[in-house]
């Protein structure tokens, strides 16, 4: 779910995002991260050539749809898509909706051949037909960010049918994790197809050492991602569907270059962009620069507000700190001298009142605070640290001497909630049979993802074309207000440049709710996140 942070890359050639800000990568922001182990790579390789070869597993499928005289060329390949499909109802407040449910390998190919390079798996989510006067029914794809990470985040978390019981606050469950019926699921407006990309999830390169980097790259990702999109229309028979694209974190950047893709290579444009706690534009997250840190001042100062470091609620501290960032201290941080410190005390002890921290933290960083000195600085006193992914979650610091922190408390307990209750929820509910792991945030994805050289990655102008070829497209961008990696300043600035005809800027919305970068472990946050992406559905149905 989080992204790419920008780091330590000769900026002689512009500096790129390293390994982790989507969801995945705070790991990679705090420790460095060490080359894939050799029996990694032999892991990889032993569980694509067992995913491929001719009848793989086919004694434990739950149920293959297929007729003999249904067969496609995939087939004939040997290509198995080991496809279940099972039946369900989910109990919502207007009734029971009876859905179906299809876990299924796709195929990806790639090259002037069009060689069978890797087999992308997915779980779709269908409701039964209702009224034929009703229409089609509309159709959302769901990714998550990373890049690295699966779609359990979002799938087990904000909008399938089923989801965590994460605490009432918010806070990690006790293992394993239970699965609860989800009030509300996104199935209840819309259709749902959740993707894993190459090398996350149970999807994987056919020749790992070969083809799988040809998909881990920004453009190279994008034009995967929206080929599936592409043959899964093609094959349900539902191009006459409104569709939608759906990402969190780098999932958010992903969707953005999809629907300009889709646009320029398939012909599809679609109805709407649901962008949960995204980054568009690294540059505007750079710590470095100017905007980066006046972006992030207001989460910092509703989670210290959260966490009771300043007055007020956590709302009204950080719109003290949103007019603070837009003027006095962007002002003052491009003023400041570093010869003549002491004009610059007035900018750092507000800085310090709105953060919570000590001024003599906030004048030794020059008036920036970075993320990892908030989160360790703000409770030290406690023993204690923030997570960056939501400044309210904190635990105890495992190694106050440290130079960093050593891991996210809240992103790494996550790993093992959501990658035990779907491997669990794939075997028992979904009829899914494979030996192979489910990775739900892959360092080797992350390790060796392809950022662009020479530019600091963005989807301004993918999005800026989408919004001009597609005049009915709408764009949601949703976000925590104490989420610290992806604020959600950075996307109001976004959005606010973007060119829209008078009368078009609210084709684009940018909202903010409590919690952090997965603002839906709390249930409010959860109903509040789906109660935005109906009202875009729904909106961008009314406009067809």
């Amino acid at each position: 779910m989080p992204p790419p942070s920008l780091s330590a890359r000769p900026l002689r050639r512009l500096r790129r995002p390293s390994a982790g800000l989507a969801l995945a990568l705070l790991p990679a922001l705090l420790v460095p991260l060490t080359p894939a182990p050799a029996q990694e790579r032999a892991q990889d390789r032993t569980e694509a050539a067992d995913a491929t070869r001719p009848g793989a597993r086919a004694d434990d499928r739950k149920s293959e749809e297929r007729k003999p005289d249904d067969r496609k060329p995939d087939d004939l390949q040997g290509f198995d898509p080991q496809r279940s499909v099972t039946r369900h109802s989910l109990p919502l407040p207007g009734g029971a909706l009876a859905y179906g449910a299809t876990a299924e390998f796709l195929p990806l190919h790639d090259g002037a051949r069009e060689e069978l390079a890797a087999r992308i798996f997915t779980v779709s989510y269908t409701a039964d037909p209702q009224s034929p006067a009703a229409g089609p029914r509309p159709v959302t794809f769901v990714f998550n960010g990373g890049p690295g990470a699966a779609s359990a985040y979002m799938h087990l978390g904000a909008a399938g049918p089923r989801v965590v019981a994460f605490g009432p606050d918010g806070t990690l469950p006790r293992p394993p994790a239970a699965l609860v019926d989800n009030p509300d699921s996104w199935l209840a407006f819309t259709d749902l197809v959740f993707v894993d990309p190459v090398g996350t999830g149970f999807s994987r390169a056919v020749k790992p050492d070969e083809t799988e980097k040809r998909f881990w790259s920004v453009d190279g990702d994008a034009r995967a991602m929206a080929e599936i999109v592409r043959l899964w229309l093609t094959r349900q028979g539902r191009w006459s569907s409104p569709t939608f694209l759906a990402g969190e974190s780098y999932g958010g950047f992903r969707i953005a270059k999809m629907a300009d893709e889709l646009i320029d290579q398939v012909g599809l444009a679609v109805n709407g962009l649901i962008l949960v706690s995204p980054v568009v534009d690294f540059a505007a997250i750079d710590e470095d620069g100017i905007l980066g840190p006046a972006w992030k001042l207001p989460s910092m100062a509703a989670a210290a507000a959260a966490l009771g470091r300043r007055p007020g609620t956590p709302e009204q501290a950080a719109e003290t700190a949103e007019r603070f960032a837009l003027g006095p201290y962007l002002t003052g941080l491009a003023g400041l001298d570093y010869g003549r410190l002491d004009a610059g005390q007035e900018v750092f002890d507000e800085v310090a009142r709105i953060t919570g921290l000590p001024v003599e933290i906030v004048r030794r960083q020059r008036g920036r605070v970075p993320m990892g000195v908030f989160t360790r600085e703000l409770l030290r006193d406690q023993g204690r640290i923030l997570s960056i992914y939501d400044g309210t979650f904190t635990a105890a610091d495992p190694d106050p001497g440290a130079a960093r922190i050593p891991f996210d408390p809240f992103l790494k307990g996550t790993v093992p909630t959501y990658t035990t209750a779907f491997a669990a929820y794939a075997h028992d509910a979904l009829g899914v049979r494979t030996d192979a792991p489910y990775r739900l945030l892959s360092d080797r994805v992350n390790r060796n993802w392809e950022w662009p050289r020479m530019s600091v990655p963005s989807a301004v102008d993918a999005l800026q074309t989408a919004l001009t070829l597609q005049p009915a497209l709408r764009v949601l961008i949703v976000h925590g207000r104490t989420d610290l990696i992806t604020p959600y300043m950075a996307s109001r600035w976004v959005a606010s440049r973007l060119e829209l005809p008078a009368g078009g800027r609210d084709r684009v919305a940018v909202t903010v709710h409590p919690g952090g970068h997965m603002m839906y472990t709390r249930a409010e946050g959860r109903a509040a996140l789906a109660a935005d992406a109906r009202a875009l559905v729904e909106e961008a149905l009314r406009r067809r």
